[in-house]
């Protein structure tokens, strides 16, 4: 036998006499599709990331945003609510629900707040972008992400 094959069968021998390595644990996460709602810049209330099982505090909620169109309807039977709004200094941001994702033991719902760049005119007034989706109902905990992004204004050459 060439003395490569002996050392490569040596090698294959040894590693069954290893110890085993620490099991590492892999989160599986699927995808949860949702519908918006709706969304504005316009509200009275502060920073929110909420879960709305009912219509009587759905209606609670929706007293105080004001969406650029209206709500559409919700079946609390079969859905919930997510609403996130962030109050921010000047006009020019966004807020939008980008992915849900479904994990063990929690729904982690994502949304990006986009935020004017330094190249944009500042919009003077107090603004609070929100959106509201509504989602399959679960009793999972839920747990809200907030990514920033900034936008730039101008094109570059």
């Amino acid at each position: 036998m060439p003395a490569f094959v002996r050392a490569c069968a040596c090698c294959l021998l040894l590693t069954g006499c290893l110890p085993p390595e620490q099991a590492t644990e892999i989160t599986i996460s699927q995808l949860v599709s949702f519908v918006p709602l709706g969304r504005g810049s316009q509200a009275r209330i502060d920073t929110t990331e909420q879960v709305i099982y009912d219509q009587a505090t759905w209606d609670t909620y929706t007293a105080s945003l004001q969406p650029l169109q209206a709500f559409k309807p919700v079946d609390f039977g079969t859905e919930m609510v997510l609403l996130a709004a962030l109050p921010v200094p000047t006009g020019g941001y966004d807020l939008r629900f980008e992915v849900i994702e479904e994990t063990p033991g929690q729904l982690v719902a994502r949304y990006t707040l986009f935020a004017p760049g330094v190249d944009c005119r500042e919009i003077i007034g107090d603004t609070v972008p929100f959106q509201a989706v509504r989602v399959a109902r679960r009793e999972t905990p839920v747990r809200f992400d907030r990514e920033l992004e900034n936008v730039r204004c101008m094109e570059r050459d």
